[in-house]
């Protein structure tokens, strides 16, 4: 059998490499490590656990969960799903023919898909315009303005004003600092800053943050790492909440959830148009996704946004896992009303 590479672009095609952005795909391609085994091998033992996922490239297995036997075959839509999401084997996975596959290792993926949720770095505008003179408490109504946060109900809102904390800063002092873990959530209260990508992003514009502007958030809402630097261009003021007080109070509402039930009694109603999205790659959504649900990778939300009808309630279904929330956070921060589906229902083919 003639060994098989992958290019990074071939890569993406791989589930969930397309979430990857080229930058840190780049970083995996590297990584990759190829397998070849004779026909009869014991590949994958179910219930164990693996250091690596692993994906099949050419020849035939066997897969066994339990409930039946199915044959994956190298080059069809299934086999650009791991064999083994997840860090405990779901199925006993076992060469039919010579095979050949490629590892990633499961810690590697996880945190390159969590730097690359934050790489999408977007600065969150709380207003349009400039304003003359700023009312002292000016910086929170527009905050509360946004479609972000305009869901807090009012016991948050009063525990959200009680637990900022007020910070004052200096030209060229670094607030956040890019690779580090995300401790607070912030507002510009007064000043400018300048936020300070990575060498892979440099050919994007500067991003500079007005009074009025907040940022950090999207690493509390996933956990990763930060993904740029913030640096204060002259003196100013923050408004600061720290993590546990940001997943307490803020985070339910950038991805707020709806159940089953709720969604039915929506439709029942029918005083609401609403529409199933289903974020992951087509190859996946083909393979089994629920009724009436429409694909559109979260990959191509930003770029598919102007056609979406903002009258529409959007319920993005959970199968995409973290790609799911991501969604959920990217629609409501481009403010349309969105949701992540609760309690899991069955998928139909």
């Amino acid at each position: 059998m003639s060994r098989i590479t992958l290019s990074p672009e071939q890569l993406a095609s791989f589930s969930p490499m397309d979430f990857l952005t080229p930058h840190y795909r780049q970083q995996l391609h590297a990584s990759l490590n190829y397998l070849q085994r004779p026909a009869g091998t014991l590949l994958l033992q179910k219930g164990e656990r693996s250091l690596a996922q692993y994906y099949l490239l050419a020849g035939k297995v066997s897969v066994d969960g339990g409930a039946g036997k199915q044959q994956i075959e190298g080059g069809s839509p299934e086999a650009h799903l791991p064999l083994n999401p997840g860090q405990s084997n779901p199925a006993t996975v076992r060469a039919v023919s010579d095979v050949q596959l490629f590892a990633v290792e499961h810690q590697l993926l996880e945190r390159l898909l969590g730097w690359s949720q934050e790489a999408a770095y977007q600065v969150s505008s709380l207003g349009d315009g400039m304003v003359e003179e700023v009312d002292e408490d000016d910086w929170l109504a527009r905050l509360l303005a946004t479609p972000l946060f305009g869901r807090l109900p009012p016991s948050h809102l009063h525990a959200l004003l009680a637990r900022f904390e007020y910070v004052e800063v200096r030209a060229g002092e670094e607030v956040v600092r890019y690779g580090e873990p995300g401790e607070h959530f912030y507002v510009l209260k007064h000043g400018r800053a300048r936020v300070s990508l990575p060498a892979a992003y440099r050919e994007q514009p500067a991003l500079v943050l007005e009074s009025g502007d907040f940022f950090g958030e999207e690493a509390l809402v996933s956990g990763a790492v930060r993904s740029a630097s913030v640096i204060m261009e002259e003196d100013g003021e923050l408004a600061r909440l720290h993590r546990d007080d940001f997943v307490e109070l803020v985070r339910p509402t950038l991805i707020p959830r709806i159940s089953p039930q709720d969604l039915r009694q929506l439709a029942l109603q029918g005083q609401r148009k609403h529409l199933l999205l289903d974020v992951r790659l087509a190859a996946e959504y083909r393979l089994g996704h629920l009724p009436e649900s429409l694909n559109l990778p979260v990959a191509n939300l930003r770029t598919h946004a102007d056609s979406l009808d903002r009258a529409t309630c959007y319920v993005v279904t959970p199968e995409g896992g973290i790609r799911s929330e991501l969604a959920v956070h990217l629609l409501n921060q481009l403010g349309f009303d969105a949701y992540l589906l609760g309690d899991e229902a069955p998928i139909a083919a």
